[in-house]
């Protein structure tokens, strides 16, 4: 159904342009940034993680491809660590208008089948928790909560 490509540097370009605006959106609705501050704040965070760009030492970026028409449907980032023999998904995304068709879960599927290939035996991932989608997705594929956040508003900052 699908395949994972490695990015191309056009696809790089846009999943980073893209990648960093979301993220920044996604800490500030999770409480962690200031709005004014999270676009700058997610650009340096991208940097320290990806400082040779889609070549950084074990990191590969994917486009999730449909094999039959070969329409691009998402990115995958995931990090290898070959020693511990573990794998985590940096940035899992599946278009919007692409969602509930069984991409996200299909692309999963191919990336533990490459992993276990490479002889990668776990596979762990964050996703906010605002992100219910998301967690049901991880949940239905064997994904297990391993740690939890908690936080409390005291007073609302401007």
């Amino acid at each position: 159904m699908i395949k994972l490509v490695p990015m191309s540097e056009m696809d790089y370009k846009l999943f980073l342009d893209t990648s960093i605006q979301t993220y920044a959106k996604e800490k500030v609705a999770a409480g962690n940034w200031k709005a004014e501050d999270a676009v700058e704040k997610s650009s340096q965070e991208f940097q320290r993680l990806l400082p040779e760009g889609k070549e950084t030492d074990s990191h590969s970026l994917y486009t999730i491809v449909v094999k039959a028409t070969e329409e691009k449907v998402g990115s995958l980032w995931v990090k290898k660590d070959t020693k511990q023999k573990e794998a985590f998904i940096y940035e899992f995304n599946i278009h919007d208008d692409k969602q509930g068709k069984g991409f996200g879960t299909e692309a999963i599927n191919v990336l533990e089948r490459i992993l276990m290939k490479q002889g990668i035996s776990g596979l762990s991932l964050h996703v906010f928790a605002h992100n219910k989608q998301a967690i049901r997705l991880y949940e239905r594929l064997g994904f297990e909560t391993t740690n939890i956040n908690m936080k409390k508003r005291l007073l609302d900052r401007q």
